[in-house]
């Protein structure tokens, strides 16, 4: 996934089919809705080697993480007082994990994104951390 840190500038990019959408053509996440771009599995190993596309569909299914792209103006606020939560609120940009059966699909202009309600976040990933699919 590719991205620039300036918000007001964002690109978001589908390196698979080379398409992107910039911050204006995002659709604005309505209440407790979270935009999130899935995080994208590189097909080519360090190797060179090109995964099969069932590889792909194991490791996106088994490491559901990516990144924030839009919050919605009621996320992470009390659902009858409208106060802000009292903990810590993942924001724009933010790298997050999320359950693998979470969201909304949508296919914005060819990159891919999940609608997910703000409760159905699960973490936020520190920059830097490596996230990979766990096979016991």
């Amino acid at each position: 996934m590719s991205h620039q840190h300036d918000v007001s500038i964002a690109v978001w990019k589908d390196e698979e089919s080379e398409s992107s959408v910039t911050i204006k053509e995002l659709p604005k996440p309505l209440n407790w809705k979270i935009l999130i771009q899935p995080n994208q599995v590189n097909m080519k190993t360090k190797g060179g080697l090109f995964l099969a596309p069932i590889s792909k569909d194991n490791e996106e299914y088994l490491t559901a993480h990516g990144r924030i792209a839009a919050v919605g103006d009621l996320a992470y606020k009390d659902r009858d007082t409208g106060e802000a939560w009292k903990t810590l609120s993942p924001k724009v940009n933010d790298r997050v994990t999320y359950g693998k059966y979470a969201g909304q699909k949508i296919v914005i202009n060819g990159v891919k994104f999940l609608l997910l309600n703000d409760d159905e976040l699960t973490s936020i990933i520190p920059e830097g951390a490596k996230i990979s699919a766990y096979l016991a």
